[in-house]
């Protein structure tokens, strides 16, 4: 296994908030865009920009800047979020080079800061999806949105596929990506 290690939890609940059903995966499965993303932390200089080549959701190559003052990752810009989550209903099996969900259920949910816990090494992200039609929940995925002042891009970093989760209309499911180091 890599050095990195993500676990996600996804929780159906209905409309009442019950919880109907959960599935948990691990796996090591590390994106292009996460890939990159990263080397390009770890690479910049002190008080250097650093300049990356990621594909968005909409399969475009964007070259951004990961460290610059007027461009920033994650961070909400007009009522815009950071860090999302999604869900989707494909069985497809993940691939280092996918940039987007194979068959989106509901919208992209704006996260919970990424939280870092020294003791346990883990970064952690989680929200939840409505889906007011309700689907059957194959994959799930984790986002980063970077923008400038006038540019927003949504960018895929990870992509897992859980065991059938079904979410009747108007449950929700809860997503919880933890990323230990």
């Amino acid at each position: 296994m890599g050095f990195l290690k993500i676990k996600v939890t996804v929780i159906a609940r209905d409309k009442n908030g019950r919880e109907t059903g959960r599935r948990e995966k691990e796996s090591d499965l590390i994106l292009n865009n996460f890939g990159t993303w990263l080397a390009g932390h770890i690479r910049t200089p002190a008080g250097g920009a650093a300049t990356v080549t990621l594909k968005d959701t909409g399969g475009n190559n964007r070259s951004v800047d990961i460290l610059g003052i007027s461009q920033l990752f994650n961070g909400p810009r007009n009522g815009d979020t950071g860090t999302q989550v999604g869900v989707g209903s494909s069985s497809q099996a993940p691939a280092r080079t996918d940039y987007n969900l194979i068959a989106q259920l509901g919208s992209l949910a704006g996260t919970t800061d990424g939280a870092w816990s020294s003791s346990l090494g883990r970064v952690t992200y989680s929200a939840s999806i409505v889906l007011a039609g309700g689907g059957t929940v194959r994959e799930v995925s984790c986002f980063a949105v970077w923008f400038s002042s006038i540019t927003l891009y949504t960018f895929m970093l990870f992509r897992d596929n859980i065991a059938d989760l079904v979410i009747d209309p108007g449950g929700s499911a809860f997503v919880l990506y933890q990323i230990q180091c």
